[in-house]
């Protein structure tokens, strides 16, 4: 028997393959096919979503004995993205991604109904225009003859799983990233709702990750090349899969996502007071393991600030060589940089102060600044970041974390984790997977399915690696992260508030 785990991508779509003891049997991927409209919107076309998807689950099924041997599938997703469909469940409109500002309108119109603290009270979301209710109103809004004819706003994952099931459907994750969603009680806001000017019946009904849908129908059975006896599983985020899918499954773990930009991420047993965590910089929603809720901030420009270095150090070395590269120079610079700081403020700071408008800082430049000391400043000041994100978390839920996972495509950068490790004092846990947001999915498709009990019981097949902090440069990293970065950041963040 096998699982199927899908991941709906900002930048890839992916279909992996595993086996029931974790192993993967087959992983494919096609980029996602972004486009711009006349105005210049982005968007995604819901029949390419399928075809795409179609073709890749075809390829896959070659690679096993007979179809019906997949028992489940479930997918993971980008968030805040998707479509209006009608009665039938037909798109009316083009998937809205949920980078896409033409929205911007809409969350100034919510928040003169209804204010942000009393937002992230019910939602447990710092309002901005990303989230659905933003893209529903625009669509009521700037498309009249179609939300007409509307019947249902679908998010990503929810269109594919009414493609593949014939039934609509979300999981508590996805409508967490909705805005409205009340998540203490795991329902449909009304006040939301009411402030958006959107009935109930406009949206799905939500469902705990991992929970049966339904089996691929006739319909789909015949475009995709999954079986009609495979189950079709509610999957999640894909921040959320990805830490599951490395065994982040209870209260008192932290998963460090690291991409183009850096999520951190915690499971919490309870939220007796969202208003209380309101200043953190930090969003909560519905995990997708078990009654969890989880915390979730991050660095918006992390692995993409690597990049931009590159690009304008190093010129047009491909990938493989210029990580090399950086890592080779920054080895030879000193601990400390020569006094140069970096704040990874490119694209804005999480948490503690959700500040989308911050710009990025270089500090303490002198004569004697050569590249390797930038190229060590930007993986101390990133590692000096995450210390900040990860310290306001247990600040803000009263917990010290000590197990702390790194996934993604960062996770195989070992200097920047190495830094992490030297200036948190703490040692980095790698779970040996390397498509853990898909095998996340694959997870939460064997639970709903019933051939597996717990995450763990694939997860403990793999084979942890860890990164350990050494003791001697994390007395140094301390006084250098209070005394100097800390210092510096708070001398700048007044110019950045106004």
């Amino acid at each position: 028997m096998y699982l199927l785990g899908l991941d709906i991508g900002t930048t890839n779509w992916k279909a992996n393959l595993y086996d029931l003891s974790g192993r993967l049997i087959k992983s494919l991927s096609e980029p996602a096919p972004l486009r711009k409209d006349k105005k210049g919107h982005s968007f995604y076309d819901p029949i390419e979503l399928w075809s795409v998807f179609c073709g890749l689950t075809k390829e896959i099924v070659k690679n096993i004995k007979a179809p019906e041997d997949i028992a489940a599938v479930s997918f993971a997703s980008m968030a805040e993205a998707g479509l209006i469909v009608d009665a039938e469940g037909r798109p009316l409109s083009n998937i809205i991604p949920w980078f896409d500002k033409r929205t911007t309108p809409q969350a100034e119109k919510i928040q003169k109904k209804i204010s942000k603290k009393r937002i992230f009270g019910i939602t447990g979301l710092n309002f901005q225009y990303i989230f659905s209710v933003c893209k529903i109103m625009w669509l009521k809004e700037n498309e009249p003859r179609a939300f007409k004819k509307a019947r249902k706003w679908l998010c990503v994952p929810d269109y594919l799983l009414y493609k593949f099931s014939g039934e609509m459907a979300t999981d508590f994750s996805i409508a967490s990233r909705t805005a409205l969603f009340d998540i203490k009680n795991k329902n449909w806001s009304k006040a939301m709702l009411k402030a958006a000017g959107i009935k109930e019946e406009f949206l799905p009904k939500s469902y705990p990750s991992g929970t049966v849908t339904g089996n691929i129908s006739a319909k789909a059975s015949k475009e995709c090349g999954l079986s009609v006896k495979t189950r079709v599983v509610l999957g999640g985020h894909d921040h959320l899969c990805g830490c599951l899918g490395a065994g982040i499954c209870k209260e008192g773990m932290v998963c460090d996502s690291m991409g183009t930009s850096e999520s951190v991420v915690s499971p919490l047993k309870s939220l007796k007071n969202l208003n209380k965590y309101y200043k953190s910089g930090y969003s909560f929603g519905c995990y997708v393991f078990g009654d969890l809720y989880y915390a979730m901030s991050g660095i918006y420009y992390s692995g993409g600030l690597i990049d931009w270095l590159g690009r304008v150090f190093y010129g047009n070395l491909k990938k493989k060589e210029l990580y090399k590269a950086m890592s080779k120079e920054a080895e030879k610079s000193k601990p400390g940089s020569g006094g140069l700081l970096i704040y990874p403020h490119w694209l804005g700071i999480g948490a503690p102060h959700g500040l989308r408008h911050a710009k990025g800082v270089m500090a303490g430049f002198t004569p004697e600044i050569n590249r390797p000391d930038i190229m060590n400043a930007v993986y101390e000041g990133l590692a000096c970041e995450y210390r900040l994100t990860l310290e306001t978390l247990e600040k803000t839920v009263a917990n010290k974390f000590k197990f702390i996972k790194a996934i993604g495509g960062g996770a195989k950068n070992r200097i920047l984790l190495q830094r992490k490790a030297d200036i948190m004092g703490k040692d980095i846990f790698l779970p040996g997977i390397s498509e853990a947001v898909c095998f996340g999915a694959a997870l939460l498709g064997g639970l709903g399915s019933g051939v597996l009990k717990h995450p763990n019981d694939l997860v403990k097949n793999f084979k942890q690696d860890i990164i350990k902090h050494d003791r001697k440069l994390a007395r140094y990293y301390d006084r250098h992260y209070r005394k100097h970065y800390l210092k510096v950041y708070k001398a700048i963040l007044p110019h950045r508030e106004k």
